[in-house]
């Protein structure tokens, strides 16, 4: 399989992982699809390709002078030597106009971990080009992400990270509340438990298709 960018996500393991995949219908780590009703279909059009994640650092083409394998590497490397963040406790929560999964309390290890994790690996990412960037401008950055966008590729690291498993793309204002509470009812059982990472998980872009594929999930030092 043929990869246009690459991803490093925090992906939670069985079964939350397998619920929120057939949530948004779409399984990274199998390559399945969930048949979802049209009307749920349309809520989750936007993250679907993602699969379930938070993303830890944000999709990067490769960069000319690495390769696939460096990648490997490097993140084999990395997830040996980094120790899993706990903090804060999972809930549903509402960010803009769409839903996700959040701690209710974002604590400094995992912003840490974040923070590691894109420094390391910015290496492997190619430069962005101006359409990027002015892609990234139309979302009316503030001062400081537009500075973080033009020097990680990424507006939202760093300082700025919030922690997010998305559940939806944009919502409309009289059906927010009821998505809202079907999410609290599918995810029930794992709404109050604390946060772990400890794991990452290294995806590619598929070229063809557009969704994106585990290529390695690796345990975090212990």
């Amino acid at each position: 399989m043929n990869f246009s960018r690459y991803a490093i996500y925090y992906i939670p393991d069985l079964p939350l992982f397998q619920i929120g995949s057939d949530w948004l219908g779409w399984n990274s780590i199998t390559g399945q699809e969930t048949l979802l009703s049209a009307d749920h279909r349309r809520i989750t059009d936007r993250p679907r390709k993602y699969g379930f994640h938070a993303t830890v650092k944000s999709p990067f083409a490769l960069a000319s002078h690495s390769t696939q394998g460096d990648l490997q590497d490097a993140f084999q490397a990395f997830c040996a030597t980094v120790p899993p963040a706990t903090g804060g406790t999972l809930k549903i929560n509402r960010l803009g106009r769409f839903l996700a999964m959040t701690p209710d309390v974002q604590s400094k290890a995992v912003t840490e971990l974040a923070a590691s994790t894109v420094s390391h690996f910015d290496k492997f990412r190619a430069p962005q080009s101006d359409q990027d960037i002015e892609k990234r401008r139309q979302r009316r950055l503030t001062p400081e992400q537009d500075a973080l966008m033009l020097r990680w590729g990424y507006p939202y690291v760093m300082q700025e990270f919030k922690f997010h498993m998305t559940l939806t793309g944009p919502l409309q204002n009289d059906e927010i509340d009821t998505i809202k509470h079907d999410a609290n009812t599918r995810f029930q059982e794992f709404l109050g438990q604390p946060l772990k990472i400890a794991s990452l998980a290294l995806l590619g872009e598929d070229s063809d298709s557009g969704r994106f594929h585990v290529i390695n999930k690796l345990s975090l030092q212990m």
